[in-house]
Order: C-alpha cells, then sequence, then structure tokens
C-alpha cells in the first residue's frame, strides 16, 4: 500500500498553468464539493430526478437522460413518432343526457374547452382513432339501441361529422386505437344477440369504407381502455378484469396476453391515453372509485407500473394525448356526479396529474381523441 507524502505543485489539463476547481475542493476526508449526477438501473424509472441524471432502463434495454424535465432516449431503441395525434384534444359524445357535441381545446395550454362541432348521432361509449388529421367515431349507444356506424370529422375543420361506413357488427361500449395508419376497435356490448364482445374490427383511416373482420379478443368484455403505439393497440380491462391483451395492428389475428394491471389499478371503467412510448391508464372502478395512474410501455410486455395519481376519484372518462401531454376529461365521480374537468400529465416523467380546464358541460362515457390544428 503507498500513501502521497507531499504534493508539491498541481498544473491543469495542458500542463501551463493552475487548474481551476470549478466546484471547489476539500481534503482530509471531507466532500470535495463536486456535484456528479446520478446514474441508476432498472426496469422501474428513477424517482425524483435531476436534469442530466442517466437511466438504464434496463426492462427495454434504452439509455436515458433526464433533460428539461423529462426522461428522453439517448441509445437504444426509441419510441416510433407520434403519428396518430396532435395537439388539439377533442370529446365526443357522453352521458349526463345523450349528446352529438364534438369539444375542442388545446393540450399544450391549460384552458378550457369550445364546442367545436356535431356528431352524426347522440350517442355515448363509443371508439375513437386519428391519424393526426381525420378522427374517427365509431359505434356507441344512443339511449335506445347500439350503433354500427363510424362518424369521421377533420381535426382542423369546424364542421360536422360525415359518415365513414360501419363496424361488422353494432355494439357499444367498445375499445379503439390508431396508430396513424388503421384504426383498431375491440369488444363492447352486443346489440343482437345481447352481451358482450370479443370481435376486433379494423378500418383504414384515410379510406372511407366498411371495417373488415381483424380477430378475436381473449374473451368478450366492454368498457376495454384501450392504447398503444405506432405498431402495437393494446386493450385493459374488458370485461372487469386485470388482463392486458394486444395485437400488432399490420397484421390481422387473435389478440395476445400483454401482463396484467396492478393491483391499485384491477377495475374498469378507466381513462387511457397513448404517447409514442408510453400507454398510461387512469381512475376506473372495483369496489370503489379509483383515482390511481398506472402506464405501460406497449413495445414490451408486461405488467402496468405505478405513475402517480388523478386530483380526484373517477371513472368513465375519455382521455388523449399529443405524444407529450396527456389528457383526462369528464367522468364520474365518487359521490356519483358527472363532471367536466380537464386534468394533464407530462407522459414521459411520472407524477400526479394537474389542473388543465373544463369541458362545456358535465360528461362521462364520452370519447377522446387529438389532431392537428392545420
Amino acid at each position: 500500500m503507498s500513501e502521497i507524502d507531499r504534493i508539491t505543485e498541481i498544473k491543469d489539463r495542458a500542463g501551463t498553468g493552475a487548474p481551476n476547481f470549478t466546484f471547489g475542493v476539500k481534503f482530509a476526508g471531507s466532500d470535495s464539493g463536486i456535484n456528479p449526477h446520478t446514474h441508476t438501473e432498472g426496469s422501474s424509472e428513477p424517482g425524483s430526478p435531476n436534469n442530466g441524471d442517466t437511466w438504464w432502463d434496463s426492462g427495454n434495454d434504452i439509455y436515458k437522460v433526464y433533460m428539461d424535465n423529462a426522461w428522453k432516449d439517448w441509445l437504444g431503441t426509441s419510441a416510433s413518432p407520434f403519428t396518430w395525434g396532435g395537439d388539439r384534444g377533442f370529446s365526443m359524445g357522453g352521458g349526463t343526457s345523450y349528446t352529438n357535441k364534438i369539444e375542442r381545446f388545446d393540450i399544450t395550454t391549460s384552458g378550457n374547452a369550445v364546442d367545436f362541432a356535431d356528431l352524426l348521432t347522440s350517442v355515448y361509449g363509443v371508439g375513437t382513432a386519428s391519424n393526426a388529421s381525420r378522427i374517427l367515431v365509431a359505434s356507441g349507444y344512443d339511449g335506445s339501441n347500439q350503433k354500427q356506424g363510424i362518424d369521421y370529422y377533420a381535426s382542423a375543420t369546424a364542421s360536422n361529422a360525415a359518415d365513414f361506413g360501419d363496424l361488422t357488427a353494432a355494439r357499444a361500449t367498445l375499445g379503439g386505437h390508431g396508430d396513424g395508419t388503421y384504426g383498431i376497435f375491440a369488444g363492447g356490448s352486443n346489440l343482437s344477440p345481447p352481451g358482450p364482445s370479443n370481435v376486433i374490427d379494423r378500418v383504414t383511416i384515410g379510406s372511407l369504407g366498411n371495417a373488415t373482420d381483424f380477430g378475436d379478443l381473449l374473451a368478450a368484455g366492454s368498457y376495454a381502455s384501450s392504447g398503444g403505439d405506432a405498431t402495437r393497440a393494446v386493450f385493459a380491462g374488458a370485461g372487469n378484469t386485470n388482463v392486458i391483451q394486444y395485437v400488432t395492428t399490420a397484421n390481422p389475428g387473435n389478440a395476445t396476453d400483454f401482463g396484467d394491471m396492478a393491483l391499485t389499478s384491477n377495475s374498469r371503467y378507466k381513462g387511457e391515453c397513448a404517447g409514442a412510448l408510453r400507454t398510461l391508464f387512469a381512475g376506473g372502478y372495483a369496489g370503489g372509485y379509483h383515482n390511481t395512474i398506472d402506464f405501460i410501455t406497449p413495445a414490451t410486455t408486461g405488467n402496468s407500473t405505478d405513475f402517480g395519481d388523478l386530483t380526484a376519484q373517477k371513472l368513465s372518462g375519455s382521455s388523449t394525448s399529443n405524444g407529450t401531454y396527456g389528457t383526462f376529461m369528464g367522468g364520474q365521480n365518487s359521490s356519483g356526479s358527472n363532471i367536466n374537468v380537464i386534468e394533464r400529465v407530462t407522459l414521459g416523467t411520472a407524477g400526479n396529474a394537474v389542473d388543465h380546464g373544463d369541458l362545456t358541460g358535465l360528461s362521462y362515457n364520452n370519447g377522446g381523441s387529438s389532431g392537428a390544428a392545420s
């Protein structure tokens, strides 16, 4: 073992002068004053990160850096571009009384929604899909019957919806996801014969026409929470289970098991929103109302992970995303009252939701989607 007996001179790296200890330096066993960034390895997102911290997300084999208060991919597999939405958020249809209202709000800036246009029919329990410029609103319940039709409208133009085509069967309370090319609609409640459905339909969002049969869910179920990315559509909680299942949107076929919802989110009637890397599931009901938000990474199968909490316990709200922020709109609170609250989270950073604004009226079982302003 050796030790330093004496230092007579310290020079800078170039050897031409004295070094500049920017962060200070102390000896005799004390901290040098240097403030290094934190590096974390593991599949769970580190808590309370600071800008400059690094994280090897071993579950997804991605090396990330915390910049501008969000985890950003640096090395490894990066998320596909966000091609199925935009900065305009929309809430469509919904209950208290059945409505055909389409409302619009800005996802990037806090503020209230405004009236945008009308659907063809007053409904609730619709499935939605978007390719960033065209938004599809499928099926729903009009107070008497489940609908079979699919409406569409342009996100940039305040014009009423028009007819797109039909699903393969009339049903309501179904899940929907658009990957930018295809719209996938799954599950729901059938009109005839009555009961839950396991059907998965698909349309090409850019071309008008009827849906074609894509495959089947693992089991029949309604009120599926849905999300995904540019490759996969995921459906959670169909039929009041904790099962998450997925399909590859480009390849017709039956759903495959993805994982399970966390115990805190083992409930139905959840809101959901999808960015390019994460899908969030929020609220719901299982023996009581919940305010929990969980997330999955659609590219990698596995169970959901805790993200944070909504501002209050609720169920049956809608949600959407612009790829950076996720928003949750309307729903029913734990007192059984319908609400008009819009709340927001940053998808890349685990944390609790904050107030964003209000819908123009009380609504639950509404549909949510997003698109570009031009």
